[in-house]
């Protein structure tokens, strides 16, 4: 099946203007080239400073100062501008209405929708996070969690090609964060196009495209496979432990059993993926 770019950044490279003029010229980001297609789930990953929140504005089409490179925007939103709204930790700081269908009604009148469609997006959107039942409920007396799902309600109503979830789960609860996580799955599953950012690795899971970025660059672009993998050119440790992260529990007792002599395929990261290994070999 082709694919379609949404978006195709070529030799990107970020400096603010601020540090040019004292003269410490320090890029965020450095020579970047990345593209991403329709229908593709990217988390991205990378350390405080490594550059990867810089990225994410630059791929939704937020003006940043001091780019440099080739940037080809197909992505629009409904209101046909070159900007995709990103989801933030903390999406109430961005919240102007009393409830969830009053807020994303507001957002979409902010992006100049025609008003015919601005009700029945609304309510659509909302519904397609689980929100359906809370609509008129009071946005004070919602949880993290769902505070999030109405930030990505608002995505989805105004008709955004990209959601871009900026670590959306770092201040939740884990039944919290878990909840917005399967929410953004059922979603990406029904086509929707996911840049979900974070440092939890647990959150992976299988056929996700992983992006690291180390120090302003990509230093990672592939499968969970090579990301965990403790044998690619000759390395005796994998690339998350090259740049730093803590795997999740199941890629860890993987590990010690490769140790031992014992090589589940394919490599397990989550629990569920764990115990079918451990099944399959058993048998």
């Amino acid at each position: 099946m082709e694919q379609h770019c949404l978006v195709e950044l070529v030799q990107v490279t970020v400096t603010p203007t601020e540090w040019v003029e004292r003269l410490e010229a320090l890029p965020i980001l450095k020579e970047v080239s990345i593209r991403i297609d329709r229908g593709q789930f990217i988390t991205l990953v990378g350390r405080n400073g490594s550059g990867k929140s810089t990225l994410a504005k630059v791929v939704a089409g937020f003006r940043t100062a001091g780019v440099t490179g080739s940037m080809i925007l197909r992505a629009e939103s409904a209101a046909g501008v070159h900007r995709i709204p990103i989801v933030m930790q903390q999406p109430e700081a961005a919240m102007v209405g009393a409830t969830p269908w009053e807020d994303v009604v507001l957002m979409l009148e902010q992006n100049e929708m025609e008003w015919s469609q601005i009700i029945p997006c609304a309510e659509q959107a909302l519904h397609q996070v689980g929100m359906g039942e809370r609509m008129h409920q009071p946005i004070e007396t919602l949880s993290g969690g769902q505070k999030q799902l109405v930030a990505i309600a608002g995505c989805l109503a105004a008709h955004s090609p990209l959601l871009v979830l900026d670590e959306v789960t770092a201040m939740l609860d884990p039944e919290a964060a878990m909840l917005v996580l399967e929410r953004v799955r059922a979603l990406h599953k029904s086509g929707v196009t996911v840049i979900w950012i974070t440092q939890k690795l647990e959150e992976l899971r299988p056929g996700d495209r992983i992006v690291a970025m180390n120090d302003g660059k990509i230093a990672y672009d592939g499968l969970p496979e090579g990301w965990f993998s403790r044998s690619i050119n000759g390395h005796t440790e994998s690339v998350c432990e090259q740049l730093g992260f803590e795997a999740p529990y199941a890629a860890r007792v993987a590990w010690e059993l490769e140790l031992l002599g014992v090589r589940l395929q394919p490599f397990p990261f989550t629990a569920d993926m764990l115990a079918e290994a451990v099944s399959s070999d058993e048998r």
